[in-house]
């Protein structure tokens, strides 16, 4: 079986190695790297003039048009949907040239910003053309889900005879693995699948059989459908095996969500600890998923919640203030308390089976890959966890309130009216963080709930005296 397209890209493997020091400045600016899909890629010389055009940068004048990052920048593209359309080449454009993106991949660089990669249908200048190929009309896209998985799967007609045989097969392997230990259960069924994975590739011509992104698609829908028809046996069996550490786990987060615990006791600065009730609601569905990809697409959109959440919270801070304030930096060590403060509320039952499941269950995973990196930061979150004692914990910071009763909400009112003067604006020498704006929009809701109250009121005595003045 296949790894991922990315890894195997011709552009993308020159660009890590050959042109190293342009890929990590894009990585570290974060600016949008685009790989045009391998069969674009036939004959075309990989240059630095190639490699410069397909790393585009914001423009200064309009958030939805990107340049390329040569000299000069030749290039200007506008972002239209599921489009990349040049507007300005250094020669004459014919017609409208339009490059489709039939992927986008997120990741994270050495400071937690986020960075995108698109997988286009070809290159983003008509000057490159690759050498003709079949076109078998497939859509390139990533598998994400159980439901894109089953979808690719069923596709093809040609596929249907040999998931029809799979079905009696995987039935069969059910009753033999009852007394197996997991590492042969996981030998049985990687084997099952490799077979079924190269009886599949070899219904289809052999252009699309030798292309390294249809074979991994093939690899992954193909892994969570075997995957989801085991769940309930080979889960089950996860969660023996792994029910002593499951126990351990469920025990401490309880005690700690008992205890109040917020994430500036666990090391985050107190400025970022603020309620994350996406990252939450994702992480406590993670138990009802039941195949490896949409479990470990359920961790990777919770940390990308809890950094969307933040940075949304650090942005709103950052605009009520003057242009001279500087923005509070996310640090790359706040986001592991962060991650626990969020898996603490949510209270997952198997986390410890749930990642040996998502670890061992599945073969497409590439390290390089952003859903890797979540795993793995999982993983350090639960290490972190363990080790946490309630009764040692740093108190918690009279700022960060986990649950506000009457009396915090009257002192929290009175501490936003201090940052304002009689007049409305906001005192300037008074620093304003994402928890203090949170905390101001709490006010301002409790402030227009008082009115509405108020005014309902005067409305009723109005009411009431004007129907005693009739009847009277």
């Amino acid at each position: 079986m296949a790894t991922d397209e990315i890894e195997y890209n011709a552009y993308y493997h020159t660009l890590q190695n050959k042109f190293r020091r342009k890929y990590e400045q894009a990585l570290s600016r974060c600016w949008m790297i685009c790989v045009p899909c391998s069969r674009a890629l036939r004959g075309l010389n990989i240059t630095e003039e190639f490699v410069e055009l397909h790393i585009l940068r914001p423009s200064p004048s309009f958030s939805s048009h990107y340049a390329s990052t040569d000299e000069g920048s030749s290039h200007i593209f506008e972002l239209n949907g599921d489009s990349l359309i040049l507007h300005k080449a250094p020669v004459q454009i014919a017609e409208k040239y339009a490059v489709k993106i039939l992927s986008v991949e997120s990741g994270y660089n050495k400071e937690y910003q986020q960075y995108k990669i698109l997988i286009t249908d070809k290159p983003l200048s008509p000057k490159y053309q690759s050498q003709p190929v079949e076109d078998d009309g497939i859509q390139l896209r990533k598998i994400n889900s159980l439901a894109d998985a089953v979808g690719f799967l069923t596709h093809f007609p040609v596929h249907i005879e040999v998931l029809i045989k799979l079905g009696p097969e995987l039935q069969q392997l059910c009753s033999s693995l009852l007394s197996d230990s997991l590492q042969v259960v996981r030998e049985k069924v990687h084997d099952t699948m490799s077979c079924y994975w190269m009886t599949l590739l070899k219904t289809h011509p052999l252009d699309r059989q030798r292309d390294a992104h249809f074979q991994n698609l093939l690899s992954i829908s193909l892994e969570n459908f075997i995957m989801s028809r085991l769940h309930d046996l080979v889960f089950q069996m996860v969660c023996n095996k792994h029910n002593e550490d499951d126990a351990q786990i469920l025990g401490l987060v309880k005690e700690l969500a008992s205890a109040g615990v917020t994430a500036d006791q666990l090391g985050a600065p107190e400025d970022f600890a603020i309620p994350l009730p996406a990252a939450v609601v994702e992480l406590a569905s993670l138990d009802s998923l039941n195949c490896p990809v949409d479990k470990l697409s359920c961790l990777r959109t919770t940390l990308d919640l809890i950094l969307a959440e933040l940075k949304g919270a650090i942005v709103d801070a950052h605009s009520v203030l003057s242009k001279d304030s500087q923005m509070p930096t996310l640090m790359t060590d706040d986001l592991i308390p962060l991650l626990v403060t969020v898996i603490i509320q949510a209270k997952p039952l198997h986390m410890a089976s749930n990642l040996y499941y998502m670890e061992n269950f599945q073969w497409t995973l590439s390290p390089s890959d952003a859903t890797s990196f979540s795993l793995v930061t999982f993983k350090a979150a639960i290490q972190e966890l363990l080790t946490l004692k309630p009764k040692e914990l740093r108190p918690r910071s009279e700022k960060v309130r986990r649950e506000l009763r009457l009396e915090d909400l009257m002192k929290v009112t009175v501490e936003v009216g201090q940052r304002f003067e009689r007049s409305g604006e906001r005192r300037e020498e008074i620093p304003i963080s994402p928890l203090d704006r949170q905390m101001e929009r709490i006010t301002a809701m409790i402030e227009a709930s008082t009115q509405d109250l108020n005014d309902e009121t005067l409305h009723l005595t109005e009411d009431v005296d004007q129907n005693k003045h009739v009847t009277g």
